[in-house]
């Protein structure tokens, strides 16, 4: 029995093919059913025993070569000639022709090549054997005397039957076994892929440990680096030494770069971990260019690039999409531009193609004259963490990770990102985002925009008198009033200010004024609604004072709204001196007015901007007319009338509308002393808060405010007497 057992499992090992096993299960068949042939032959003593006993033989002699000599294609060539083309066709002559059960045998000769033999000699054993098969039949039918007739009827039945029974065990036998294989096959599929699903979730796990690590080591990393940071200020600061005062340097550049480094592991964490979520929401184009150009102006600016910026005027004004991710794609590839570019020109270009009647494909070009990317290396600047030519590109800092969080949000946003690059001529970077029009109206021509960022390389001079007027300053950011006030201070102007719409209204009617300047965004009684309520008291008293709105909502198309809510004109904050200037001159009585040549004078130069070499002074010089004496007040109230303490206390009791006025105010007045960067951050958060995002607002609101506590704790050192 074991013999046998061991047999079995040597004919259908699991190393040997599915043909070879079917060969041998075939010819095990065909031993059975032929000795169950030749045992009823010799029962009722039929003739044709010869013959079955030599095809058994035969049988036995190719299970042989199959397994013991491992030729199974060769038995299985050398059963088909001795079978189908000997054995089956003596014994269709010699056992009764059509008039047996020949014709069965003959079928499952025919069916053999199929199973058994490989291409191409399948399709040749087969046409051989149909056209024996066929030569037999036209044999009896042309040549009837040359067929062996079987004795009786009786002998026909019989052979006939025991070829149905030899035959159909033989199918039977092939058919369970297939049946077995494929249920064997469907089991380990089913095994197989539950392993698979099983090894996916455990690389989805470990992928989600992975980037849950980076993303809090991120986190975590940020308050040791603050600190050494800091220190480092104050040794810079303090330190006279100058081989001193250079490692320090070296200790904040490196501190700096390492800061970047982490904001970038964190964004691709958050990608790979799938909490990176595309939040689409309504913006103007305008705004997007402008504060993506503001952004990396002055890094151009301090390598003497040229930044230019070329747009489409036809472009729909208001779009919907995720303008978040859209500024970090432009920043991302403005801030590479600048990094590998020494000299020349970095262009932005806005143009977009429609998509149907409410879509847009929008398109971005950053264009530089650097260094180039080599062909070879242009198929692999996506990837992560790669970071080409590093032997050109040795001194120049980076993760390689910001243009694969770039195509990773396009991929988000169901963008793409071509490049074109030639070394040593310059790269240019393609990226088309489809966006959903919200207002068709043309985006205009708004370059103007862009005046603003160019440096203040004199001081500003007023450009008019005027003691005899008199206007009232609206806004409930104390820092805002000091700005207004300062930069308006050598026009001789009275100007009074209020801290809410209430006591704007309460001053209006115990005094009269030229012009008010009212804010927007203001608690419990915005911009808008102090409008009305000065309008309808002024309805009474006979009176109407022109009201120009002064606020940090500068995208375009406000104007236009403002003027449609009742105001007389609109000014973008933090407003230049001159454009308050201006604006004022629009509306004072021109006999209260003795106008000035406003002649640059030269800018005055000291070592308290020297201290502020994390600001951009240049830009918030600007806001304060040039004067430096004004930027310091402005510094010392930004610090005392700081918001820190409010906008923890709305967060902890979330109170969300008046953590978004916190947060709006937080936006705007960082924007004016420089710090571009927290001001960037504020309006994030105060967009996440619009939006209804709270998970986003919670994850953020901690980073915020650290950045801002230590903005505070820098610019009080700054300010220290005795520097």
């Amino acid at each position: 029995m074991k013999k046998i057992r061991y047999l079995f499992s040597r004919l259908f090992a699991k190393d040997i093919d599915i043909q070879h096993k079917l060969l041998n299960l075939i010819l095990c068949a065909v031993l059975v059913g032929g000795t169950f042939s030749m045992a009823v032959t010799l029962l009722f003593r039929m003739s044709g025993g010869i013959l079955t006993f030599g095809l058994l033989l035969a049988v036995a002699l190719t299970l042989w070569l199959a397994n013991v000599k491992n030729k199974p294609q060769f038995a299985a060539i050398l059963i088909d000639i001795l079978a189908n083309m000997i054995l089956f066709p003596i014994i269709f002559l010699k056992q009764g022709g059509m008039y047996s059960g020949v014709p069965i045998w003959l079928t499952l000769g025919l069916i053999f090549p199929w199973l058994i033999l490989k291409d191409p000699i399948c399709y040749i054993a087969y046409i051989l054997n149909a056209l024996m098969t066929v030569g037999c039949v036209l044999l009896e039918l042309t040549h009837p005397e040359m067929i062996t007739r079987l004795e009786s009827e009786k002998v026909i039945a019989l052979d006939i039957i025991q070829s149905i029974v030899a035959v159909t065990c033989v199918f039977g036998v092939i058919f369970r076994y297939q049946s077995y294989v494929y249920e064997k096959q469907r089991e380990n599929l089913m095994q197989q892929d539950e392993k698979l699903r099983t090894l996916i979730a455990e690389l989805q796990d470990a992928n989600r440990v992975k980037s849950t690590f980076l993303a809090n080591m991120s986190h975590e990393i940020r308050t040791p680096i603050n600190a050494v940071l800091g220190m480092d200020e104050m040794i810079l600061r303090e330190n006279d030494n100058q081989a001193i005062a250079e490692y320090a340097s070296s200790i904040q550049s490196a501190g700096q770069t390492l800061l970047a480094i982490i904001n970038d592991i964190l964004d691709f964490s958050k990608i790979e971990s799938g909490k990176l979520e595309i939040i689409p929401v309504e913006y103007e184009l305008a705004s997007l260019v402008n504060d993506s150009y503001s952004m990396i102006a002055m890094r151009a600016q301090q390598k003497n690039l040229k930044l230019e910026v070329k747009t489409d005027a036809t472009a729909p004004s208001k779009l919907y999409g995720d303008e978040i991710r859209i500024r970090q794609v432009l920043s991302n590839l403005l801030t590479n531009a600048v990094k590998y570019t020494k000299e020349g020109t970095i262009t932005l270009y806005m143009e977009w193609e429609p998509k149907g009647e409410d879509a847009i494909i929008l398109q971005f070009k950053v264009k530089d004259t650097g260094i180039g990317i080599e062909k070879d290396n242009l198929g692999q600047i996506f990837d992560a963490f790669q970071r080409i030519e590093e032997k050109r590109n040795r001194n120049i800092e980076g993760t390689g990770l910001g243009l694969n969080i770039t195509k990773q949000l396009l991929d988000l946003m169901d963008g793409t990102i071509q490049v074109q690059s030639e070394v040593g001529q310059g790269s240019e970077f393609c990226v088309r985002i489809p966006q959903k029009i919200v207002s068709k109206e043309p985006v205009g021509d708004f370059s103007k925009s862009f005046a603003r960022n160019e440096s203040v390389n004199c001081q500003y001079r007023e450009s008019f008198h005027a003691p005899q007027g008199r206007i009232l300053v609206v806004d409930d950011v104390q820092m805002n009033l000091q700005v207004i006030e300062g930069l308006l201070k050598n026009t001789q102007l009275q100007v009074d200010t209020a801290l809410s719409g209430f006591e704007c209204l309460e001053m209006l009617k115990q005094n009269s004024y030229h012009l008010i300047f009212l804010d927007h965004m203001m608690p419990q009684m915005d911009g808008v609604e102090t409008l009305r309520r000065i309008r309808e008291w002024e309805a009474g008293a006979g009176r109407r004072t022109p009201v120009v709105m002064l606020t940090a909502n500068a995208l375009t198309g406000m104007r236009e709204k403002y003027l449609e809510d009742g105001f007389d004109n609109y000014i973008a904050k933090p407003a230049a001196g001159r454009e308050l200037e201006e604006m004022i001159l629009e509306y004072l009585p021109e006999e209260l007015v003795e106008r000035l040549s406003a002649e640059p004078a030269p800018k005055a130069e000291g070592g308290f901007l020297q201290r502020l070499d994390f600001l951009d002074t240049e830009s918030a010089l600007m806001y304060c007319g040039g004067h430096e004496e004004i930027y310091r007040e402005v510094l010392e109230s930004y610090v005392e009338d700081a918001c820190y303490g409010d906008a923890n206390a709305y967060f902890e009791q979330e109170d969300w509308e008046n953590y978004r006025i916190q947060i709006h105010s937080l936006k705007s007045t960082s924007l004016s002393i420089g710090a571009g960067e927290l001001s960037e951050h504020a309006k994030h958060q105060e967009a996440a808060v619009k939006e209804g995002n709270m998970e986003l607002v919670k994850q953020s609101h901690e980073g915020v405010m650290r950045e801002y506590a230590d903005l505070l704790e820098r610019i009080r050192q700054a300010l220290a007497p005795g520097d």
